[in-house]
């Protein structure tokens, strides 16, 4: 479904990714995590083509970057990030429902009055998810947590194949962020999760990278990835992670060193 090859991406002089080399396969959910600054985001900002690498392949739904059509390719997936702060002034104009309808006709803003059945779509799809009562509220009035779900929904009702959320509960409290994160594990379709936070590791999840100072760290299976020993040398802090059942993780610092 996805494949890096040997990605490097240089800006002023300085590797911000080197030597990546990736594999993503469908019904996979995959993690992205590292610290801060370590090139999480860029790297999969390629997929959209918001950056391009410095040199290396990609390959995405068996096309590849910079040989075949790369919009079809783009059509079939959704980013939701923190640059869509950027659009804030159009969004805050808005309501719940112009924004998931600005996600069926892939724009920034409604232009156009939209069809009958398109405004069927978009009310049937609030209803789907439990939105509905919220379909008139403007944008700008809602909570932190209110705003991240709907531009999630704003990805989901283009039903993408492969749906990316970068840092999706960033500056969210503890109950926005519960809230969220219960929303997304309920998610069928194929997810990428970008995170620093151990945290958010939600059950659905069945693979995980470790991205530190723009190289892949380790790689694999959520089992073989999330241990102990890694995460320590990952963030430079001596850590333990415990997995109860069916749940996210419960994360403790210990005492002493990093390993």
């Amino acid at each position: 479904m996805i494949e890096f090859k040997n990605i490097n991406f240089i800006r002023d002089g300085d590797y911000i990714l080197k030597d990546i080399n990736l594999k993503i396969n469908k019904n996979e959910n995959w993690l992205v995590l590292g610290p801060n600054g370590s090139g999480k985001s860029t790297l999969f900002s390629l997929l959209k083509a918001y950056t391009i690498a410095s040199a290396g392949d990609i390959e995405v739904f068996g096309k590849s970057f910079g040989f075949d059509n790369w919009n079809c390719v783009k059509e079939k997936i959704r980013i939701v990030s923190s640059t869509m702060d950027k659009f804030k002034d159009v969004l805050y104009k808005e309501s719940v429902y112009e924004i998931v309808l600005s996600g069926l006709k892939n724009k920034i803003g409604i232009y156009e009055e939209e069809s009958e059945d398109e405004k069927n779509l978009v009310e049937n799809f609030l209803r789907d998810f439990d939105f509905y009562y919220m379909k008139d509220k403007k944008y700008k009035v809602l909570s932190a947590g209110e705003k991240q779900k709907v531009l999630i929904l704003r990805s989901l009702i283009a039903r993408p194949e492969i749906l990316v959320l970068d840092e999706p509960c960033a500056s969210l409290d503890l109950y926005q962020k519960e809230k969220i994160l219960n929303f997304i594990e309920d998610i069928k379709t194929n997810l990428i999760y970008i995170s620093h936070d151990i945290s958010e590791i939600l059950p659905t999840i069945t693979h995980v990278v470790l991205i530190k100072d723009g190289r892949i760290f380790k790689k694999g299976k959520r089992e073989e990835v999330l241990t102990d020993k890694n995460l320590s040398e990952l963030y430079g802090l001596n850590l333990n992670i415990e997995f109860p059942r069916d749940e996210r993780p419960i994360i403790h610092v210990l005492r002493g060193e990093g390993k």
